[in-house]
């Protein structure tokens, strides 16, 4: 069980800055119009437009951190491996953020050995389900938070492990909870020129997000490129 941190509430939170020798790095890829699927939410549906020169990008970028962190509504609808494959490089440790484990056993990433897994639950998770995630051979660390896995709690448990960079895939809740944390150090964004549209389509930082401007994550723009049509921003954050 991750050992439990002090906790403190600063407001605006991303003014705090914290003391880690962790490098978070959040991004994806989303519509002009600011959607990350379409209104079924169906994810992998952006795929298709991606060429393979897009492909290696994206897999170099996984190449070169340790670990990949998605949200189980991640691997629920998109049902993603998370390794390297279209380049030469080592495969980052993937990690689920299920704090119900509801993983299910059948999924990608807890049957491709390329790489190992580690799920993070909170104690509101049932033993069953603990010991069956085990039974695949992966890691499962239980957080002391009883609902939501406690992220500065993760981080530091990463870091603990000798995990120096990690990149934050999605979904949108999970990059709004990075952020509303302020652990967030780069983040990057994939526009393709397509319009989806859709209400409840959904966006690629999501959440219940800041209700003043000065609450809002300031960025700081490093490099832009396009790539065969798709514009690809890269941001710091200011702390």
């Amino acid at each position: 069980m991750i050992k439990n941190l002090k906790k403190r509430t600063v407001h605006p939170i991303w003014k705090v800055k914290e003391l880690k020798n962790i490098k978070v790095i959040v991004g994806g890829f989303m519509s002009i119009d600011g959607k990350t699927a379409p209104a079924n939410r169906i994810g992998r549906i952006f795929t298709k437009f991606m060429t393979p020169q897009h492909q290696k990008i994206l897999h170099r970028l996984r190449a070169s951190v340790d670990a990949i962190i998605v949200g189980v509504d991640t691997v629920l609808a998109d049902d993603p491996s998370l390794t390297v494959r279209e380049v030469k490089g080592k495969n980052p440790i993937r990690v689920v953020l299920d704090s119900s484990a509801r993983t299910p056993l059948t999924s990608r990433i807890l049957n491709t050995e390329e790489a190992s897994t580690i799920i993070a639950v909170t104690q509101k998770a049932s033993k069953e389900k603990i010991e069956a995630l085990k039974s695949k051979k992966v890691e499962v660390i239980v957080s002391s938070s009883p609902e939501r896995v406690d992220l500065k709690e993760l981080t530091e448990e990463l870091k603990n492990r000798g995990i120096k960079k990690v990149l934050v895939e999605g979904g949108g809740e999970v990059r709004w909870s990075f952020f509303k944390e302020n652990l967030v150090d780069e983040f990057f964004v994939w526009i393709m020129p397509y319009v989806w549209g859709g209400r409840n389509a959904p966006t690629l930082v999501d959440g219940e997000g800041f209700l003043k401007a000065e609450d809002a994550v300031p960025l700081k723009l490093k490099s832009m490129k396009v790539v065969k049509d798709i514009l690809i921003l890269w941001f710091s954050v200011k702390k």
